[in-house]
């Protein structure tokens, strides 16, 4: 019985080990998870403020070009740039999953006072493997991959 008792012991005291080393990677997990996301969510937001400058920039121009670099992913996950002719114009930067979502309204930008019809922006969009994208102004603004 005493020999039993030693090995049961051990067995038991293994399998706690187990368990708590299962416990902490599980949580750390979670916890890795949770800061990419908010990194993302940061990176994003650099990145919209940067897009969103040229894009002021480029209002008070005429047939002018800006050539914006952009990182190739956020949080190692490629994303989307798209601009919408919504209310005036919308900036939207996602993952591709969609896991994360940055909206920037780009405050109804018009040329000199004038309505256009259908807003002053194209409905574009660029993957983030470009490395740079063109802002571009003719009659409207575009995003393009350069």
């Amino acid at each position: 019985m005493k020999g039993q008792y030693r090995i049961i012991s051990e067995l038991i005291l293994f399998g706690l080990g187990i368990l708590i080393t299962s416990y902490v990677i599980i949580n750390f997990n979670g916890i890795q998870d949770n800061l990419r996301g908010v990194t993302a969510y940061d990176q994003m937001n650099a990145v919209a403020d940067s897009i969103t400058n040229s894009i002021a920039k480029l209002a008070n121009t005429e047939n002018s070009t800006i050539y914006v670099e952009i990182p190739d992913k956020i949080s190692g996950t490629p994303y989307r740039i798209q601009l919408n002719s919504i209310n005036g114009g919308k900036l939207v930067i996602s993952t591709v999953d969609t896991k994360t979502v940055v909206e920037r309204q780009l405050f109804n930008i018009n040329y000199d006072n004038k309505q256009i019809a259908n807003g002053v922006v194209n409905d574009s969009e660029v993957l983030s493997s470009a490395g740079f994208i063109q802002i571009v102004k003719n009659s409207k603004i575009t995003v393009v991959r350069t």
